[in-house]
């Protein structure tokens, strides 16, 4: 049985503001996006939303340099 890893309200806002910090440049994204967090049966997750509400695919908006360091946000951000 896997154990069920939860975020505390401190990594989440840790994960948005680690997120800010890595398209502060973007103007694709700044100020055009919000993130929402949610329980899976394993672990907590997230969803970006573009301004219209809609599902918003991060990663074409973002640069090489961007998307690397949002691997390393991604795999980490729970630890």
């Amino acid at each position: 049985m896997v154990a069920k890893t939860t975020a505390s309200a401190i990594q989440k806002e840790n994960f948005k503001t680690k997120f800010a910090e890595i398209i502060k440049n973007n103007k694709n994204l700044k100020d055009q996006y919000s993130i929402q967090f949610f329980e899976t049966a394993q672990k907590s997750n997230y969803a970006f939303t573009g301004r219209d509400g809609k599902s918003l695919n991060i990663l074409s908006s973002l640069t090489l340099e961007e998307t690397e360091k949002y691997k390393v946000l991604k795999s980490s951000w729970q630890n």
